[in-house]
């Protein structure tokens, strides 16, 4: 596990401790509809951490044309409509470059500079001139607990939240679905616009604009 992170339940469990039985049944909410209609009809994507498939699965069915990459081999494996790859997104080096390069799950508010820093130049090394990355970012007063949320699908806690040095935050999440429980430890580091535009510009990129009010969809260029 991740120094910070970890987490537990029934299944195989990935090195950040998400549960790839969680992913599997977790549905989709629009990000296939997002993300398509800020790119070109049957657009080459990069996604990076695919998890499962719950996004490449409905991308696919719009017509692009999707390269996974995940780190853990449980979740990869459920992945078998496209081309697939097994790898950490920071080592990731591909001969090839893609109309868009896609970062979901707040995976850009990793905790640790010099990592976000690598994740972000293996997106600025795959994508095309002219192209796009799109990365989900988590925002100043998402993570706030304790809270829960319950719908008719799911039940899900935000409980023992720190605020941390560097605005960094630690929360743990617990997700109950048909009498099955799993729970994850993360760590995150919300970002300001200024730092994110500074590693941005650090790995070779610029941002150009949001996909949403609300700023967690950002959409970056190659300087």
């Amino acid at each position: 596990m991740r120094v910070g992170q970890g987490g537990n339940g029934p299944g195989p469990l990935t090195p950040d401790g998400s549960a790839v039985e969680l992913y599997e049944i977790t549905q989709i909410h629009g990000e296939d509809e997002l993300i398509s209609a800020a790119i070109e009809p049957g657009s080459n994507i990069l996604e990076l951490g695919c998890g499962t498939g719950r996004v490449t699965r409905p991308l696919l069915a719009r017509g692009h044309h999707v390269v996974a990459v995940d780190e853990s081999p449980d979740m990869i494996a459920r992945v078998s409509e496209t081309e697939t790859i097994c790898s950490t997104i920071g080592d990731l080096r591909l001969d090839r470059q893609f109309d868009l390069v896609l970062m979901m799950s707040y995976l850009i508010n990793v905790a640790d500079d010099a990592e976000r820093l690598r994740l972000l130049r293996t997106c600025a090394h795959h994508v095309r001139p002219g192209g796009s990355v799109i990365l989900q970012q988590q925002t100043p007063g998402m993570l706030r607990g304790p809270a829960v949320m319950v719908n008719e699908q799911r039940r899900m806690e935000i409980s023992d939240v720190e605020e941390l040095p560097g605005n960094r935050q630690a929360a743990t999440l617990t997700y109950t679905i048909d009498g099955k429980t799993w729970s994850q430890r993360i760590l995150t580091q919300n970002l300001s616009e200024d730092q994110l535009a500074a590693q941005l510009a650090e790995a070779g990129l610029q941002r150009t604009g949001y996909l949403t009010p609300d700023k967690t969809w950002v959409r970056a260029q190659l300087n």
